[in-house]
């Protein structure tokens, strides 16, 4: 369905609604028109401040947003503009809203939210620049009523000029005859079709109640915006115009109030030849009717000839009804027509009798074109269509075509080839590009325009032979049949065996899983169990201990054990993001150098109390900086450095990397990670970097481990543009190598963002949070009685005054009856959830004014979940185990913003 733009815009995006500044209607001193539209083209301003500063600079003409790109529009340059209300309409779900200034004008984006606007008002209209579509509009708009000034000067236009858009929104003026007028269901807009000098406009006048008497047929000139309709590709499929009232169309010669009371003419007289020209204005015909289609399609004749109706009413006739129509005369197809036509039934006669035929003089002058025809032929073929059947028919030396036949389903077949049969239907001529008659075909009105005279035999000779050639195919397949069957035996024993082999190697394939996948699970139990049962034992013992220092050491240790079951989580965590598809990366400047540095000294303990060498190197010609993912990086090489240092006993482990490739925007690293263990074994070199799979079942039970290291960074160094291989011999160490691709950093980087508030070095957190957050009256919302209770204890440690409640429909409560600088909420909650609390919060503040920062917290880790809760209203997002450090830094970011005013 075409859709309208300047008529008919798709609703904007959630990111593109609307506030609005609306100040009270004042009455317009009298400028005179070429002032006003001056001050409207220069874009003085008129007392309102103006918008917050930007890095784009404010667009103060209507013309300057419609010469932008599309990128640049989509980029919301800053708009301030001076001008006239052309045309509003906000009571469809396509709501149209323009403005003109002196330079030209332009569809402003409109929402329910936002108040309605008046054609005619002067206003002064803040926005952005945005486009949704084919051009330039204005999004975010807010505006105050000036006063009341003049439309702008109607440009006459043609209808070329605006079909090539290049009038777009501007107000215009048009003279031509209305075809037809009609009032839509459920559209309180007027619509008319008004015929122009080079074609046809469509014409939308809103909250008209009624068709004025006369309007159809009459000349107008009609003063409203130009638009334009279109498909879903963009591509213009007519020409809008959109007018404010009836007040703009001003009728130059007024059309009959009784549209049946012109006088009539005989069919034969419709579009012949005259020196005063061929009429512009309805006609009147009257004559029998001859056949109906689709409701709106009809012929009619008379005794000087047949016509086609085009009719945008579907009254049901009858054939033989006498009728009355009025109509515009033309012509479609080299073929007499009348267009836009009203008709009414004056009588009732007999069913008309269609004129005998011979093919040959179907083609001779237009005596039989339109008109209801009968003649007998042969049928030679039958082509089935969907819901039709076009039969092939041939009398003499003509062939010709009848079509339209839709057979009943229990119709008996009397359609043979060879039958002979009467045709009785519209004839239609069929001409080449000069109109001259080439060939001709009957629309049929219904299956019982078609009489078989003479059916064809069943035996014919097509037939005769294909039984002869059955019977003879039959002998040949029985003497055939043997050497086949014993063929097909030998055939399917080999594929017998086949298969067999192949079900055999597939048992093996699934046995081996089964038995890595149980080695998996067992290596994970214990994993996850060894850290729980230190936590549990441990904590047992502290809860005992009436010793601070054995407190404290049991403490560490659990923490120790907490920090070893959180990692597990985060590999089985990476993996399914991995798997997901939802693994990102986030590239920022990288010092090489530096992070391999780091990835060194931070296991250089480990490396110690095992007495190996831990060295690294970067050879000359690393760019010193590079774009890239810091944190999935150093997660690759620490994994790589950690399983080298595990599995070497006694020797070195050494870290290396050089520029591989480069080109101007891009260099290409090779690093890699050598040591003296044991080495890989040839077979099992591409397995390590699998799920579930690792080279020695016992590796878990001798060093500890998931075994989804390898499998992560497999994937890892694949987001990196690189691969990831080893290089090995039992008995001789090995080395682990991975390529990555990285962006250049330019050579003038723009300046990196400032740290957060929250994120200062300080000695404790304690110290920077009563520096950085003061003493806040914080709502926690958590039903978690554990993590409600630590949350509790933390903030009131860093001087915060807390409230706090056990589920969503107490905070909810208490937010209406208290005041609170900001609210933690989780996620999953009974009652309400943390997602229903913020609606209606955010719901509540529509009434007030006022914003409540919000910050979500939640045990989901999955990508995406952050997002969810930002779209969902939420502020700030911090994720369980609870991370003082990040608590910290979300509740400072939240209090840094003004409390207590509208979001931005």
């Amino acid at each position: 369905m075409p859709s309208f733009y300047s008529g008919g815009r798709q609703p904007l995006p959630a990111f593109m609604e609307t506030q609005a500044l609306v100040r009270p209607r004042v009455r317009s001193h009298a400028l005179p028109p070429t002032i006003l539209y001056l001050l409207l083209g220069t874009g003085v301003a008129l007392g309102q401040p103006s918008p917050a500063a930007s890095t784009l600079p404010v667009l103060t003409q209507i013309e300057q947003v419609r010469r932008l790109t599309p990128e640049q529009a989509r980029q919301s340059y800053p708009v301030h503009l001076k001008a006239v209300v052309t045309y509003f309409d906000g009571s469809t779900t396509d709501p149209e809203f323009f403005l003109q200034d002196a330079t030209r004008g332009i569809w402003v984006g409109w929402t329910p939210d936002l108040p309605k606007a008046e054609p005619g008002q002067l206003i002064e209209l803040w926005g952005t620049s945005t486009q949704v579509d084919f051009a330039p509009d204005i999004a975010k708009p807010r505006w105050k009523v000036m006063g009341q000034a003049p439309m702008p000067p109607a440009k006459p236009v043609t209808f070329e000029e605006m079909a090539s858009t290049s009038v777009d929104a501007r107000w215009v003026e048009v003279e031509g005859i209305v075809r037809s007028a009609e009032l839509p269901q459920n559209d309180p807009r007027l619509r008319l079709v008004v015929e122009v000098p080079g074609g046809r406009v469509v014409v939308s006048i809103p909250e008209q109640q009624a068709i004025p008497p006369g309007l159809v047929d009459s000349r107008v000139r009609i003063h409203g915006v130009c638009g334009a309709i279109f498909n879903q590709k963009n591509q213009i499929i007519a020409v809008a115009i959109y007018v404010p009232s009836m007040r703009e169309i001003k009728i130059i010669e007024a059309g009959p109030t009784d549209p049946f009371a012109i006088a009539g003419r005989s069919i034969g007289a419709l579009q012949t030849f005259t020196f005063t020209g061929l009429p512009t204005h309805r006609v009147k015909v009257s004559g029998a009717v001859t056949a109906q289609f689709q409701g709106s399609k009809l012929y009619i004749s008379d005794a000087t000839g047949s016509v086609y109706i085009e009719s945008s009413r579907t009254d049901q006739f009858a054939p033989g009804d006498r009728v009355e129509v009025v109509g515009f005369a033309g012509f479609v197809d080299y073929r007499p027509i009348l267009k836009d036509a009203i008709c009414r039934r004056i009588g009732v006669g007999p069913s008309p009798v269609a004129v005998t035929i011979k093919a040959d003089s179907a083609l001779d002058g237009e005596k039989y074109d339109s008109a209801l025809v009968s003649l007998e032929a042969q049928l030679t073929a039958i082509s089935v269509l969907p819901k039709e059947e076009v039969l092939i028919l041939k009398q003499g030396n003509t062939t010709f075509t009848a079509f339209g036949l839709e057979r009943p389903a229990d119709a008996s077949d009397d359609l043979r080839e060879g039958s002979r049969l009467q045709v009785t239907g519209i004839c239609l001529l069929e001409r080449d590009v000069v109109g001259r008659a080439q060939s001709f075909k009957i629309r049929l009105r219904s299956a019982g325009d078609v009489v078989a005279v003479e059916k064809a035999s069943w035996w014919t000779r097509d037939r005769a032979l294909s039984v002869l050639g059955f019977a003879a195919l039959a002998t040949f397949s029985t003497l055939a049949w043997v050497l086949v069957l014993r063929r097909r035996v030998r055939s399917q024993t080999a594929q017998l065996r086949k298969k067999n082999d192949e079900l055999a190697v597939a048992l093996n394939a699934a046995e081996e899983s089964t038995q890595l996948k149980s080695e998996f699970l067992a290596n994970m139990s214990h994993e996850i169990r060894t850290p729980m049962n230190a936590i549990l034992g441990l904590t047992a013992f502290a809860l005992e201990s009436t010793s601070r220092d054995e407190q404290q050491e049991y403490l560490r240790d659990v923490m120790n054990s907490a920090e070893s079951l959180l990692s597990l989580l985060n590999d089985i965590l990476d993996l399914s993001k991995i798997e997901a598809g939802r693994m990102e990366l986030a590239p920022v400047p990288v010092s090489m150098a530096q992070l391999i540095q780091e990835v060194t000294h931070f296991l250089k303990t480990a490396a110690t109390q095992k007495r190996l060498e831990l060295a690294w190197n970067i050879a000359p010609g690393v760019p010193e900086h590079l774009l890239a993912d810091p944190l999935r990086l150093r997660q690759v090489l620490l994994n790589l450095v950690g399983n080298a240092i595990k599995f070497t006993e006694t020797g070195s482990v050494r870290v290396e990397a050089e520029l591989e490739s480069q080109d101007d925007k891009t260099a290409g690293l090779r690093f890699a990670v050598r040591d003296t263990g044991p080495g890989i074994a040839g077979d099992k070199q591409e397995l390590i970097f699998k799920s579930f799979c690792q080279a020695d079942g016992t590796t878990t039970r001798r060093h500890g481990g998931t075994g989804l290291g390898l499998t992560i960074s497999a994937h890892l160094v694949e987001l990196m543009s690189g691969k990831i291989w080893v290089e090995s011999e039992v008995g001789r160490g090995s080395t682990f190598y991975f390529t990555a691709r990285f962006a250049r950093v330019p050579a003038a980087p723009a300046r990196l963002p400032q740290p957060r508030p929250a994120a200062m070095l300080h000695a404790g957190l304690e110290a920077e949070a009563k520096n950085h957050l003061g003493a806040l009256k914080i709502l926690i919302a958590e039903d978690n009685f554990s993590s409600l209770k630590l949350l509790t204890r933390l903030l009131e440690r860093w001087g915060q005054r807390v409230t706090i409640a056990v589920n969503g429909r107490e905070a909810l409560n208490l937010f209406e009856k208290d005041t609170f600088d900001l609210m933690i909420l989780d996620i999953q909650m009974p009652e309400m959830d943390g997602f229903e609390v913020t609606a209606a919060i955010r719901e509540i503040e529509k009434k007030t004014g006022r914003h409540m920062p919000i910050c979500a917290l939640t045990a989901h880790a999955l990508a995406g979940q952050r997002e969810q809760c930002l779209a969902r209203g939420m502020d700030g997002f911090v994720t369980k185990p609870i991370e003082p450090r990040k608590l910290l830094e979300a509740l400072a970011i939240l209090s840094a913003a003004p409390r207590g005013t509208e979001r931005s």
